[in-house]
């Protein structure tokens, strides 16, 4: 329990500490963005989700301290001597997955490739995908499974990390009012913490993406259990990741078909099917390979 409740703290802290973070960081890009012109242009709410990464960066030291983690076999983990095999596997597992399912919804019809395709956000894209998935997979997978399996079985511990990392990532700041550039004061980001439980309003995309977020958790966390390290569960999402975000660049979708295609790439039953099958084909890969190393 008490573990519980230091994890909790912590991300109450990530959330509090980026709040504050973001205000400085806004202006410190917009005024970045008048002396190099090449840098994008973003508004107040990326900047705020970005802070919060940081954030959750800057206090994964603290919590380790906290929970006085000393080692990885502490949190049932050890040295992936195949790191670089696994994680070059997730990612390509993951992301052939939504290259097949994105491309087989432009064959459909449900999207269509922009005119002008913007390649030069594809390295861009790939450093975002990088922090999301190391960093997410450090603190979901490595720390959070791993505390839990201190207390309870480790399929007890997949399933609490798993619901915990669905329901955290069904937090967006997509409701709220957006923030003029020219208002941004130290107290902005807070206002738009109400917004962040919008989607917990809606059954229906409760249903449909919160399903597709704990399938695709579940795979990480299965990933986690049978290599006890996380590259192969940080090449998954770095993949996911890095295609889902270069596919909404350069596509605009064009219909859905609900409840099997949503109004988002990982919304509908569709994207479930492929994570499972992912999943499926990840588990028996890394079985096999078990099964190798140890026969």
């Amino acid at each position: 329990m008490k573990d519980l409740l230091k994890i909790l703290g912590y991300f109450l802290g990530t959330l509090i500490l980026g709040c504050l973070l973001a205000p400085p960081l806004f202006q410190a890009g917009q005024s970045l963005g008048q002396v190099l012109p090449f840098i994008p242009k973003a508004d107040f709410e990326k900047y705020f989700h970005r802070a919060v990464l940081l954030a959750a960066l800057a206090l994964l030291p603290l919590l380790a301290r906290a929970l006085r983690i000393r080692s990885l076999a502490e949190l049932g983990m050890e040295k992936d001597p195949a790191a670089l095999r696994h994680y070059c596997f997730g990612f390509a597992a993951s992301g052939l997955t939504v290259l097949v399912m994105a491309t087989g919804y432009v064959l459909c019809g449900f999207y269509r490739f922009k005119s002008v395709l913007p390649w030069e956000a594809v390295p861009k894209i790939l450093l975002s995908a990088l922090a999301v998935g190391f960093l997410e997979e450090a603190i979901f997978r490595g720390i959070l499974q791993g505390v839990f399996q201190r207390s309870f079985s480790r399929i007890a511990a997949l399933v609490s990390a798993t619901l915990i990392f669905s329901s955290l990532h069904f937090l967006r700041a997509e409701e709220a009012a957006p923030i003029p550039d020219g208002s941004v004061c130290w107290s902005s980001a807070f206002t738009l913490l109400p917004g962040l439980f919008y989607k917990f309003k809606d059954p229906a995309r409760l249903l449909s993406e919160w399903t597709t977020l704990t399938v695709f958790g579940a795979v990480l966390g299965l990933a986690r259990m049978q290599t006890r390290a996380i590259w192969a569960s940080a090449g998954l999402h770095t993949g996911l990741v890095f295609v889902k975000m270069a596919f909404s660049k350069f596509s605009k979708r064009t219909g859905e078909c609900l409840p099997f295609i949503g109004s988002e790439l990982q919304i509908g039953l569709v994207p479930v099917a492929a994570l499972l099958i992912c999943g499926c084909v990840v588990g028996w890969r890394l079985s096999r390979e078990k099964r190798g190393t140890t026969g």
